[in-house]
């Protein structure tokens, strides 16, 4: 099984995995760490670096992090040499149900391909599902 790991500031990691648990019921093994605006960066890379060894159950480590160039992402960027992971970033809620679905099924390097296809096609505007309804049914404004 890949680990996931969700890194993201404040307290955002937390509340992402506390609502994937809820909509998965619990399934798959993630585990979420927050990092605040006023960390120290070698404490958190430490931090980061054992939340993603625990992880590891020997099929490598995807870690989302929710904003590519903000602290996590580049943090967990430095660490890409020394560990066996992957990193995706501007996760979503979508992305990981995603995640958890292909954990057990993918490899780290299929995976996080298909994750990022996942999220490139699951952005949409509600406005053009409005346009289509109503271009369907006849209704034009």
């Amino acid at each position: 099984m890949v680990g996931i790991v969700i890194c993201a500031h404040g307290n955002l990691a937390h509340e992402l995995l506390h609502t994937l648990k809820f909509i998965t019921g619990g399934e798959g093994s993630v585990t979420a760490i927050a990092l605040d605006h006023n960390i120290d960066i070698a404490r958190a890379r430490e931090d980061v670096k054992e939340a993603v060894l625990a992880a590891d159950e020997g099929n490598k480590v995807l870690i989302a992090t929710d904003l590519y160039g903000g602290a996590p992402s580049n943090i967990c960027m430095s660490l890409q040499d020394e560990l066996p992971i992957e990193i995706i970033a501007g996760v979503n809620l979508p992305i990981l149900i995603k995640a958890v679905s292909l954990q057990t099924t993918c490899d780290l390097e299929t995976m996080a391909a298909k994750l990022k296809e996942y999220g490139r096609e699951n952005i949409h505007l509600a406005s053009d599902f409005l346009k289509r309804k109503n271009d369907e049914s006849g209704n034009n404004h």
